[in-house]
């Protein structure tokens, strides 16, 4: 059997073993994306539309592995189970809209919320832009002790695209480099001072702010891991870098991924468990489509909470959301142009 396909069954099971807890990640009378009252969710009607959604996840995942070991078919591991989950989830949406209940009205405001800023400040933010700068002096000062070809991507069985070293290439990587870390750096400053608050007083205040700073910190902690591919390719052998990369970057993932899922979006599971009543969201189901996408012209926040699953997406009513958008892209594009 091939060694990409042992690989990705047991990434399969994780993806599927993950998804089979999001819909307990929520907030408490949020089901499926629908504003539902508190204990729907374990009334008979909201266990079943929580089983069909399961079933459809792991019949998606079973099916999926089956495809890729008998038929020695990958991409069957990427179509399958995407089609079987989003299938699972779009249905269990529309199912629970049949019980959603009002949104909680009321919008709160504090005055005197405290101010939350970058971790360490922001030239602790900005640190690893500096450093993919000053590697970038050097390198134009060492052209000749630079390797032939640079290393431009990674697959599972190490390095596999590279392009010559020239000035172009060179500083073309580290541009996207940096734009990397500078779209980290914006999307923390959006969840900082661009984010919708749901709860701004009170024990439930806090443990947003808490969530939402875990967040941040792990945007960071990426930002800083994004500096070593640049560096190992131009100082080191990239096969020993990228192996400890790629397990530093892991660690990193999944130790804030643990930490955000037991605290629930938002910090909700935890303020929950605490005795804590539910707030929902206090947005309005009819601004979700699909259960999935945000549009409100008149909701001025960029970023506000997904209704399933951990962290957040982009309010597609702010127009600054598709000024971010486009940011992000031309980089990438650039990017691509210039590495081909």
């Amino acid at each position: 059997m091939p060694v990409p396909i042992l690989l990705i069954v047991p990434v399969l099971l994780l993806v599927a073993g993950l998804l089979h807890f999001v819909p307990q990640l929520t907030r408490p009378d949020l089901f499926f994306a629908v504003t539902v009252a508190p204990e729907f969710r374990r009334s008979k009607e909201g266990r079943q539309i929580l089983q069909r959604y399961r079933l459809f996840v792991w019949g998606s995942t079973m099916l999926a592995i089956a495809m890729a070991v008998a038929a020695g078919l990958p991409l069957a591991a990427v179509l399958i189970p995407g089609a079987g989950y989003l299938w699972g989830f779009v249905s269990s949406h529309q199912r629970a809209l049949a019980y959603a209940a009002e949104p909680n009205p009321i919008v709160e405001v504090e005055l005197r919320a405290p101010r939350e800023g970058f971790p360490g400040g922001p030239i602790v933010a900005l640190l690893p832009v500096v450093a993919l700068g000053a590697l970038g002096a050097w390198a134009a000062s060492h052209m000749d002790r630079l390797p032939d070809r640079l290393v431009v991507h990674w697959g599972l069985n190490g390095a596999d695209g590279w392009v010559n070293t020239t000035p172009t290439t060179l500083f073309g990587l580290l541009a996207v480099y940096a734009a990397t870390c500078l779209l980290l750096v914006g999307v923390a400053w959006g969840l900082l001072h661009g984010s919708r608050r749901i709860s701004t007083s009170g024990p439930a205040a806090a443990g947003e702010r808490q969530f939402r700073r875990r967040v941040v910190l792990m945007l960071i902690a990426t930002e800083y891991l994004m500096v070593c591919p640049a560096a190992f390719g131009l100082l080191m052998p990239a096969a020993p870098g990228m192996t400890i990369w790629s397990v530093a970057l892991a660690l990193v993932i999944v130790g804030f991924a643990v930490s955000l899922f037991r605290s629930g979006q938002g910090g909700a599971r935890a303020m929950a468990l605490a005795g804590g009543a539910p707030t929902g969201d206090r947005t309005p189901d009819a601004c979700w489509k699909w259960g999935m996408f945000y549009v409100n012209p008149a909701d001025p926040s960029i970023l506000v909470e997904k209704r399933f699953g951990i962290g957040y997406t982009v309010n597609l009513g702010n127009r600054w959301s598709w000024v971010a958008l486009v940011v992000v892209l031309v980089p990438a594009a650039l990017g691509v142009i210039f590495l081909r």
